[in-house]
């Protein structure tokens, strides 16, 4: 056999040996290769997404609680955070009682009366043999949150604009009666409190600090201790603040800064009790009260005598004669800077008006300096005083006008009708009527009699209502007003 190598040669020698030399051999074929695809362009890579930014761990209530106790404890006071809750145990020293060791502490608890807490901080102490010194002492009722600050507390207006209140004298709400009022407002569809800050003969009825108040001792054993805490406790019932400011019908402060005083022609001191509402000493001290209202945490200031006075002043001088100035214009300017100081404070404002004005007469709209139409503008609401007892007799033919709490409505309707005067398309003041809370002048003063005038005076156009009674006795309001509604 032949090796493989052989064979395949032999069989290529003999393939050539039958190829014809004659036949012509074709011209090899030239393939042409494909065009060269177009180079990869290769992007760019994205840039990496910068990190999310990262999520502020919530603060941890318990923890913020702790180190604000820490922060406000008195002295002898420790804060022990326990498994069960946070403590605040005070050690007692030589000379603390259980009314120092309450008014230090009050503060710091739900407790409305110093009184209340001193008792129980006595019974505590009686179960541990007394008051000695070196005693431990547990302090009880203590809030579950740190206060806020002012601006962030304030409840603000209703939905619908709705302000239901009461008026509220400063040492109503030293007294065992104001609990007992909130939560009488809280069962009926009453949302507001009207608080006095300055009565209008001008104590103020809270321990203030501003400079004219203490010069001249007008907080003098004012009834409210603490504002703030007062407005804390009010608000814990779902109930607003507004703080009346009676302005410059102020006695107290005419007698003792002279120079604040309306002005008699003859250059001296005019002594009629009231300041003179161009004086920008006069109108800066009723912006302090303002201020420190809102800095308590009030959610409306109410401007009360905001206005001139009209009886006795033959012999005063406003100084404005050969001006361009007006007693409406001076009302207005005094105003507009009350309100810029609410509105950036998240508050609303309101004004206090004459009755009279609401009639629409401009001897007595310029005698006053209360134009309706020019204030309709610079405050949320109006709330003329319009207690029918307050007019005179002969005021629509009726021969005791106290006994028709028609007058309302009629006050409310004539007070709209000055508003129309205001500009057109900008956010104008309600009217939230004053209704009369009391038997003056009446002969037919009942539960039915209020809810007359809170009728008469939501059909004429009002929006909300406050009751007066200076004798803060409110048991008709709670028949008049029905329950609140109960949610389901």
């Amino acid at each position: 056999m032949k090796p493989a190598s052989l064979v395949l040669v032999s069989i290529l020698a003999g393939c050539a040996a039958t190829r014809p030399e004659a036949l012509p051999v074709a011209a090899p074929v030239r393939s042409v290769a494909p065009p060269a695809p177009p180079p990869l362009v290769v992007p760019p890579p994205e840039p990496a997404p910068p990190p999310a930014p990262a999520v502020a761990a919530e603060p941890d209530p318990r923890a913020t609680l702790v180190q604000w106790m820490k922060s406000h404890v008195p002295a002898g006071g420790e804060v022990v955070d326990r498994a069960d809750g946070v403590d605040v145990v005070h050690t007692v020293a030589a000379g603390e009682t259980a009314v120092s060791l309450a008014r230090a502490y009050i503060g710091l608890t739900d407790v409305y009366f110093e009184r209340d807490l001193a008792a129980e901080l006595t019974a505590l102490a009686r179960k541990d043999g007394g008051l000695g010194p070196g005693k431990k002492l547990r302090i009880p009722h203590l809030v579950s949150r740190p206060w806020s600050l002012a601006d962030d507390e304030r409840l603000g207006l209703p939905a619908d604009k709705a302000i239901r209140g009461l008026y509220i004298r400063g040492a109503t709400a030293a007294q065992q009666m104001f609990p007992f009022i909130l939560e009488q407002m809280q069962k009926h569809d009453i949302n507001a409190i009207v608080l006095d800050a300055k009565d209008y003969d001008g104590p103020v009825t809270y321990a203030s600090k501003i400079p004219l108040v203490v010069e001249t001792a007008a907080a003098k054993d004012a009834p409210i201790r603490d504002l703030a805490r007062v407005i804390r406790f009010v608000h814990g019932k779902g109930i607003r603040v507004v703080m009346r400011v009676s302005c410059f019908n102020d006695e107290l402060m005419a007698k003792a800064r002279k120079d604040l005083s309306v002005q008699s022609k003859w250059g001296k001191p005019y002594p009629i009790g009231w300041l003179d509402p161009n004086n920008p000493g006069a109108q800066d001290y009723i912006l302090d009260l303002v201020r420190e209202s809102l800095d308590a945490g009030a959610d409306e200031i109410e401007l009360d005598y905001v206005r001139y006075p009209v009886l006795g002043i033959k012999g005063a001088d406003f100084h404005l004669e050969g001006t361009s100035k007006t007693k409406t214009m001076v009302i207005r300017d005094f105003v507009h800077r009350v309100h810029d100081v609410t509105v950036k404070r998240h508050a609303s404002l309101s004004l206090d008006l004459f009755g009279v004005v609401a009639q629409g007469r401009r001897i007595d709209i310029d005698a006053l300096g209360q134009d309706m139409a020019l204030l309709a503008t610079e405050c949320e609401a109006f709330s003329p005083m319009v207690y029918p007892s307050h007019y005179a007799k002969g005021f629509y033919g009726w021969d005791n006008p106290g006994d028709h709490p028609e007058i309302v409505g009629i006050g409310v309707k004539g007070s709209l009708e000055q508003i129309k005067g205001a500009p057109a398309n900008v956010p104008l003041a309600v009217v939230r009527p004053w209704i009369q809370a009391e038997s003056y002048k009446t002969t037919n003063y009942s539960p039915q009699y209020l809810k007359d005038e809170i009728k008469t005076g939501t059909e004429a156009g009002g929006v909300g209502w406050l009751m007066w009674n200076p004798g803060q006795e409110y048991g008709y309001a709670w028949a008049a007003v029905p329950p609140r509604a109960r949610k389901e």
